[in-house]
């Protein structure tokens, strides 16, 4: 056990840490399915957030696999919410202090999602294991794909005091709204009373309407990427070794992820 461990941090990876990485994730990944179930059933707006979860987190894990193989990725791996390149290293962190960045950060993870569930509603699922994993591969290239092209407009045709503060409205907004529309549910559920129109239209949107639901599931994704971001840090794991020597650590993260990926589908 020494000597793999040893042979992994010549390469720059913890062991520990990985498997500690792939522990929480498993454990945090079944646990709020099993929540989501019991609580919403099967289906649900939030079982379907924690599957989008995987699937972001499946980029994450590709763009990692593309940048060790030393094909010359990195600009598209920049771009990836919640963290930051240097050299052969990338640092993920839950984005805190200044609340321009955090908003930005957290609004660029919110389109992330957003456009990978548009992906999702677009390409059918395959009927088997591996025709289902390919297809949903397919779908988070193109969600990524659509994520570079937003984030390449924004940054080339919106001026430089847009830029810094719209994320903050347009992130404000959401949560607004969002919670309008949480409050219409709740006073209906508990009250079975008439409501403000206004709420009443706010909650049709978000849960009711099928762009609407997408931006529920992309909001409540980006919660879970944030809360595991944010306990992976206060566990001291704030950065991966990308460069090309990290690769054989990777392609079977990639693996064992798709295949939770699968069975979460299958169960939740």
């Amino acid at each position: 056990m020494e000597s793999i461990e040893k042979y992994f941090a010549s390469m720059g990876i913890e062991l520990s840490n990985m498997a500690i990485l792939l522990g929480v994730l498993v454990l945090a990944t079944l646990l709020l399915g099993a929540i989501a179930r019991f609580i919403f059933g099967k289906r649900s707006t939030l079982s379907a957030a924690v599957s989008s979860a995987i699937g972001i987190l499946f980029i994450y894990t590709l763009a990692v696999v593309l940048n060790s193989a030393g094909v010359g990725y990195e600009k598209y791996v920049a771009p990836l919410p919640f963290t930051i390149l240097s050299q052969d290293t990338m640092c993920i962190y839950a984005p805190t202090g200044h609340y321009a960045i955090v908003c930005s950060e957290l609004l660029s993870m919110v389109i992330l999602s957003f456009l990978v569930n548009l992906a999702d509603r677009w390409i059918p699922k395959g009927k088997h294991a591996l025709t289902w994993i390919a297809s949903r591969t397919l779908v988070v290239i193109i969600g990524y794909a659509m994520h570079l092209l937003v984030v390449y407009l924004f940054a080339t045709y919106l001026p430089e005091g847009i830029v810094t503060y719209a994320p903050t409205i347009m992130l404000g907004l959401l949560v607004l709204f969002l919670v309008t529309g949480i409050m219409k549910w709740v006073i209906g559920t508990l009250l079975s009373a008439t409501v403000n129109p206004f709420i009443g239209a706010m909650y049709t949107f978000f849960f009711a309407n099928v762009i609407g639901k997408m931006v529920t599931r992309a909001m409540l994704t980006t919660a879970i990427l944030y809360g595991l971001v944010y306990l992976l840090n206060n566990m001291g794991i704030m950065a991966i070794a990308i460069g090309s020597a990290a690769l054989v650590a990777y392609i079977p993260f990639l693996l064992i992820l798709a295949a939770l990926w699968y069975i979460v589908n299958k169960i939740f």
